[in-house]
């Protein structure tokens, strides 16, 4: 699960959205958010919550699961969690293509929350389930726009320590 411990210390916060929605809170700049809270700010919200709900596919404790529990080999785990994952991915870009506040990225030209769920969608999608993702055109070009950036390329899960290697 993902955590964020304070320097401050007090309970870690957790989950993907809340510490999204934390840190847009208390470190404004760049905003994750756009600011107009009736279209912009609701659809960059719904488009992080339908990519982050998804999340959980990639961690171990789901595939341990599927493994161990309900003896499903790594083949057919895989291809469970690819199937679930396009269907999520799917969604979203059924969103981005008839949505006109599409842009650059997932809301208009300036990044979101939303981008950062899009993003981590595809790399359980390329990295861990060797998806097709040609459905996806328009989630893949702002994956590879978002990559393209120092802090999503640093972040990858396959370049941190003890997290690499395909699971």
């Amino acid at each position: 699960m993902p955590a964020l411990i304070l320097d401050e210390g007090g309970t870690p916060l957790f989950q993907s959205l809340a510490i999204l929605e934390y840190l847009d809170e208390t470190q404004p700049q760049p905003p994750l958010l756009p600011k107009d809270p009736r279209a912009a700010c609701a659809r960059a919200r719904a488009l992080a919550d339908r990519g982050g709900r998804r999340h959980p596919l990639i961690t171990p404790r789901i595939r341990n699961y599927l493994e161990k529990e309900m003896r499903q080999d790594e083949t057919a785990r895989n291809r469970w969690l690819a199937h679930w994952t396009m269907r999520a991915l799917e969604a979203i870009e059924s969103h981005l293509n008839n949505e006109r506040e599409t842009g650059r990225f997932c809301h208009g030209d300036q990044l979101t929350m939303a981008d950062i769920c899009v993003v981590s969608q595809l790399i359980g999608a390329l990295a861990y389930f060797n998806c097709d993702t040609s459905s996806v055109p328009s989630a893949m070009r702002i994956y590879s726009t978002c990559m393209e950036m120092d802090a999503f390329s640093r972040a990858h899960p396959l370049k941190q320590q003890g997290g690499g290697g395909r699971h």
